[in-house]
């Protein structure tokens, strides 16, 4: 204990107590389940497998904290990508690392093992993981510069990550070790903890809105504290962290939409995406009137299913969606984008179908033809206001007029496959 206060000390934080959980060694049989990869990562790693990496690419690699950074965006530079995904620990890393590691990019940005903390895995369990990680990547792409980023602070006053409560002490400890690891294996470190820390070693309240992610204020924190490293003569040329301009080809939508990295699906740096999180098309006219201000070349509308009253918990969409509504609402975001910039191209998308044979969407069963119904009436819509009608739909259907199987391991979300068809039946409309 009088260690870990010397620690704390060090770093300028109040002493911090230890935890009260159990924790456990990262290979232990007595360790949880910490290895079962969710559907989300499946998702995004089958679609990272569609994208290509070459030597010139430089990589954030790591969990949610990663795949929540638009990172070319910050440095206004398609050649960095994201390879972040929600939920991702040091093995599910290890397990699709290859995808990068194969096309030999110029630099990897590492930030993995706060989630093995959630798992009440030991600090030198999990650090040790990430060494062996290191060493498979040094191992596969030799050229490739990496850098190794510390563990940032936590604050557990939200109260919002159960598994993260009195797991303060293991981020210290494990930044130690991970230093540690750095010098050892000879890649740089980059110290990320003491810039997002307060007096009392938490991550303040102005840098986030659950304890855990960062808002665009932490992001700009992070962007500036590794930019000589990503690019030694970049220069910010906008006080706003994810700039807009009249170049750009706005792709604005519902989860789908926020799923992809389009930019690189469609191979237009200008392209960018922005996403609401329910999968309801209410929040459409409200995203396309704040895009809109900032004039875009390009506004592609992706609609999405109409939220009912009394959805079970983690379910936005219904079967009892009313065509209507979602017409109704595609021409509020068409009348908000006209009446802001008027000058801005605007695409209609037509609706994604959905599988039944998943629970969570067997309420979807036999509503082909009500999909099929909204997206005669989307078409119609963008005829009556002379906008351009993307139909995505046949692309995307079976023989039954349900999402192929091929495309998503959940009824909804889209695999990599499922990107890939999109995206070709898109590309032609975004780069003539």
């Amino acid at each position: 204990m009088i260690r870990n206060t010397l620690i704390a000390l060090m770093l300028g934080c109040s002493a911090i107590t230890a935890s009260a959980n159990d924790v456990y060694d990262y290979l232990s049989q007595d360790a949880p389940a910490a290895n079962t990869h969710t559907p989300y990562y499946h998702q995004r790693a089958s679609h990272f497998a569609t994208l290509p990496i070459d030597s010139n690419d430089i990589i954030f690699l790591g969990n949610s904290l990663s795949d929540n950074g638009l990172w070319n965006e910050m440095f206004d530079n398609p050649d960095i990508k994201n390879r972040g995904i929600i939920g991702d620990i040091v093995q599910g890393i290890s397990d699709r690392v290859g995808f990068v590691t194969k096309g030999h990019p110029k630099k990897i940005f590492l930030l993995i093992g706060v989630n093995d903390v959630s798992h009440h895995l030991t600090p030198d369990s999990i650090v040790t993981a990430v060494e062996k990680l290191i060493v498979k990547i040094k191992q596969e792409s030799p050229e490739t510069e990496l850098y190794l980023q510390s563990w940032l602070p936590i604050n557990n006053d939200f109260k919002r990550y159960r598994n993260m409560i009195g797991k303060e002490e293991t981020i210290l400890q494990g930044n130690v070790f991970l230093e540690q690891v750095a010098r050892r294996q000879g890649v740089t470190w980059i110290n990320l903890f003491p810039l997002f820390a307060d007096r009392e070693c938490k991550l303040p309240r102005h840098l986030t809105n659950d304890g855990l992610h960062l808002n665009e204020e932490g992001y700009k924190i992070w962007r500036n504290a590794v930019a000589k490293y990503v690019d030694p003569n970049w220069q910010p040329q906008s006080e706003e962290i994810y700039p807009l301009d009249n170049n750009d080809i706005m792709i604005l939508g519902n989860n789908l939409v926020g799923g992809a990295e389009w930019h690189e699906l469609l191979g237009n740096p200008n392209v960018k995406a922005r996403y609401t999180w329910p999968d309801v098309v209410n929040s459409l006219p409200a995203l396309a009137k704040k895009i809109a201000a900032n004039h875009p070349k390009t506004i592609v509308l992706q609609s999405s299913y109409n939220l009912v009253e009394n959805m079970p918990k983690g379910h936005n969409l219904s079967a009892d969606f009313d065509a209507d509504i979602i017409v109704e609402k595609m021409q509020e975001a068409i009348n908000a984008v006209r009446e802001i910039s008027p000058e801005t191209e605007i695409l209609i998308q037509s609706l994604i179908p959905v599988n039944s044979s998943y629970e969570k969407y067997a309420q979807f069963a036999g509503t082909a033809k009500k999909v099929k119904v909204a997206n005669k009436k989307l078409q119609k819509l963008a005829k009556k206001n002379k906008v351009i009608w993307v139909d995505v739909y046949p692309a995307m259907i079976d023989e039954n007029g349900e999402l192929k199987a091929e495309y998503t391991n959940d009824g909804f979300k889209l695999m990599g496959k499922g990107y890939s068809a999109w995206s070709e039946i898109l590309k032609p409309y975004i780069n003539k």
